[in-house]
């Protein structure tokens, strides 16, 4: 495999070894955590039990749950996996979505106070971290002028920082989590269309025979066969890390060593895929790392060179920056997790040493112990961290500039197994087209949403993870307060 040298050293490869059957069933709960997080339209209900009843004022012990319990509870945890394309529906073909982006989109804004929108934005946000119990959020919308220009608005409520009592502002940045796959994904059509990358061609093609050796389905290695499409529609069979308890034991005793990508892909090899590559749709973050090191294959440059140089600079979102090759310059805002997550972080053996100092009423500050690890592993599939304006100009880009009409039906063009496109979910908010993506990482959950119809722009960050109800139910409530005002 040919490897852009980075300016971090090539750590050992996770061994997911063997651990002891008490601490694998708490760590089954740290599921939610995960950096895979698709969507806006699931919802995380840490308030519901395994059959999905009504938890009591004393949930059931990790330790009394069965095998198949806990697999359960992991399937359910992942608050945003695409529903399965229905029975007898083809693929979604976004030609006339992307038409309307270009030629029949309704501009907005001039229909609209924007002072009434952003106070009635604000009071959405209010009512949703009471009811959820999130500590702060931040938000943007994007939305255009009849002169061309965008109205953009932006505010965050609520707290940045319970312990210090910190408010919230734009200003902060938060970890978007998954939503970085978009980006991943819209650099490699880029590349597409350039003649640089086959989208059907195998990764070897580009990493090199024997990549993934050892890659075995019944019998078969598939290593030198899965496609490039397929790493970016999760059709790859990759296990997710995030639903693996060993991965989390490991990655708690190597608290301040940063993966390598090529750690990830190495683990997931060992693992093994879920299913024979190309029959079906399973979320999961290893595929876009893998498109990373694509990325740096091919162009010779640092993953997050070719990020800034390609989404960041052009959307005017400088500011942003991919993990952990940078970080951002302050590290205002805590990042919390609660209920069993909490009770799984709390039985992991490398942060034992930081629990006292962490818990902060019924959250955890994940932010306090070291963060090597969890501003590491999602890299290309999950290590944006920014502030909320830039990730609209982002979001937006990708749909109204930075791809080709061919690229762009290729990204929202969803496989016949999903709803998820080459990176994108495909789905609908009250009768209109959208194109979205969630995120989801320790300490922090977020959305992105785009409505190609009015070119329309809502991102929004949490600091807390799990919660219900879930992220969606925010960006959801927004986007319909711009409706009603487009409506009113």
């Amino acid at each position: 495999m040919n490897r852009v040298i980075r300016s971090r050293t090539l750590r050992q490869t996770v061994d997911r070894g063997t651990t002891s059957h008490g601490p694998r069933r708490a760590i089954a709960a740290v599921v939610l955590l995960a950096t895979a997080s698709v969507g806006c339209g699931g919802s995380a209900n840490p308030s519901q039990s395994i059959s999905g009843s009504p938890s009591s004022d004393e949930p059931k012990s990790l330790d009394d749950l069965s095998e198949e319990e806990l697999e359960a509870w992991a399937n359910a945890g992942d608050p945003d996996v695409p529903e399965p394309a229905p029975e007898n529906q083809g693929t979604t073909d976004p030609t006339s979505t992307e038409d309307s982006v270009e030629e029949t989109t309704t501009t907005v804004a001039a229909r609209v106070d924007a002072s009434a929108l952003t106070a009635d934005i604000e009071a959405a946000i209010d009512a949703f971290l009471a009811e959820s119990g999130v500590p702060g959020a931040t938000l943007a919308v994007l939305m255009s002028d009849l002169d061309g220009s965008q109205l953009h608005l932006e505010t965050a409520r609520g707290l940045s920082d319970v312990a210090a009592d910190r408010s919230a502002t734009p200003a902060d940045f938060y970890r978007w989590g998954s939503i970085t796959k978009t980006m991943t994904s819209v650099i490699v059509l880029q590349l597409v269309e350039e003649g640089l990358i086959e989208l059907d061609a195998p990764v070897a093609t580009y990493l090199g025979s024997g990549w993934a050796s050892g890659y075995v389905w019944n019998g078969v290695d598939y290593g030198d066969l899965i496609t490039i499409r397929q790493i970016l529609n999760h059709t790859d069979g990759f296990p997710e890390y995030a639903f693996d308890p060993g991965f989390y034991i490991q990655s708690s005793l190597r608290l301040e060593t940063p993966y390598e990508p090529e750690e990830i892909v190495d683990w997931a090899i060992s693992v093994g895929p879920k299913y024979e590559p190309g029959t079906a749709y399973e979320y999961n973050t290893v595929g876009h790392v893998v498109a990373g090191l694509v990325i740096e294959a091919v162009t010779g440059q640092t993953a997050d060179a070719v990020m800034q140089k390609r989404i960041f600079d052009p959307a005017d979102a400088g500011d942003a920056v991919l993990t952990p090759a940078s970080f951002p310059p302050n590290d205002d805002v805590a990042g919390y997790v609660q209920g069993d997550l909490k009770l799984a972080i709390d039985l992991l053996p490398g942060y034992a040493p930081y629990k006292e100092a962490s818990v902060v009423g019924d959250f955890y500050d994940i932010t306090v112990a070291p963060e090597a690890v969890v501003r590491s592993a999602g890299w290309t599939g999950g290590g944006l961290e920014a502030q909320a304006d830039d990730v609209a100009r982002i979001f937006r880009s990708e749909f109204t500039g930075a791809l080709s009409k061919e690229m762009l039906t290729e990204f929202t063009t969803t496989s016949e197994f999903s709803n998820y496109g080459l990176g994108i979910s495909v789905g609908e908010h009250s009768g209109h087209l959208t194109y979205s993506h969630g995120g989801g990482v320790p300490g922090f959950r977020s959305d992105a949403v785009y409505l190609p119809e009015f070119d329309i722009t809502v991102v929004v960050s949490t600091n807390l993870i799990p919660y219900q109800p879930d992220v969606g139910s925010l960006s959801g409530a927004v986007l319909d307060i711009i409706l009603s005002a487009l409506n009113g």
